[in-house]
């Protein structure tokens, strides 16, 4: 047994989903910038290690999004 579909948009889960992915872009723009700018310094390693963990929370809350729109 399938349960019908209901929009999801519009709910505080999907308001928390949409805040936090957008957040995570943000954060994820933002050490885009700082590695850049570390290129070639003692702070590069750091700086790479950073982005790659803002782009690990950036297709987290991606995911979540999505599966909450979809409501499974």
């Amino acid at each position: 047994m399938k349960f019908p579909e209901l929009p999801r948009e519009g709910t505080d889960a999907h308001a928390s989903a949409v805040q936090r992915r957008d957040a995570a872009r943000s954060d994820q723009v933002r050490r885009t910038e700082v590695n850049a700018a570390a290129a070639g310094t003692n702070q590069e390693r750091s700086a790479a290690s950073e982005l790659g963990a803002a782009n690990h929370e950036l297709a987290a809350r991606e995911a979540w999004l999505r599966w909450v729109e979809r409501g499974y």
